[in-house]
């Protein structure tokens, strides 16, 4: 994986602090849905990045990203309580095209913010994101939509996230 350029990862965390900020002060007025997921998408890219540069996160401007962010989502987990409720939807339904894939995104999004906000103040609200019930309904639809190759696994993607994979399990060349 290309590691990423520091000002690229500067706009990035730019991007997702402001993507907070209209969810909070737009909230009643917004698509809070298409924004969480626009949020978990981005946040995907840093925790990649993270993975395949962990200096990152000793980055004067990605801990001064954390601190901001971190108070910010702590009311945002809401959106991300709903945010996994919108995916056991999807994994409820038929799917036709590259679902599974998105799923595994979404998925992977939501182990990032726990593993990127550890140690913050918004990890105490880690526990009211029980995944439990989702990954039971991953496990269940991955029987038949799971079956991914290894060009289609992003690299950098821990082997703890055992749904890219699924009903396999994760391949020795994946970081842990």
């Amino acid at each position: 994986m290309v590691k990423m350029d520091r000002k690229i990862l500067y706009e990035k965390l730019d991007g997702l602090l402001n993507i907070l900020k209209v969810v909070k002060e737009e909230y009643e007025t917004i698509d809070t849905w298409a924004n969480t997921r626009q949020f978990m998408d981005r946040l995907i890219d840093i925790y990649l990045a993270l993975k395949t540069e962990p200096s990152i996160a000793q980055d004067a401007k990605f801990q001064d990203y954390l601190h901001e962010s971190a108070t910010e989502l702590i009311w945002f987990t809401n959106y991300i309580n709903n945010f996994m409720v919108e995916m056991e939807q999807t994994l409820n339904s038929t799917f036709y095209n590259d679902e599974w894939v998105g799923i595994c995104w979404q998925r992977s999004a939501i182990e990032a913010i726990k593993e990127i906000y550890q140690n913050t103040c918004l990890e105490e609200y880690f526990t009211e994101l029980d995944t439990e019930d989702l990954d039971e309904c991953i496990a269940a639809k991955g029987e038949k939509e799971g079956y991914l190759t290894e060009q289609q696994i992003p690299s950098a993607i821990p082997s703890s996230h055992w749904w890219w994979w699924y009903p396999k399990t994760p391949s020795t060349s994946h970081v842990s």
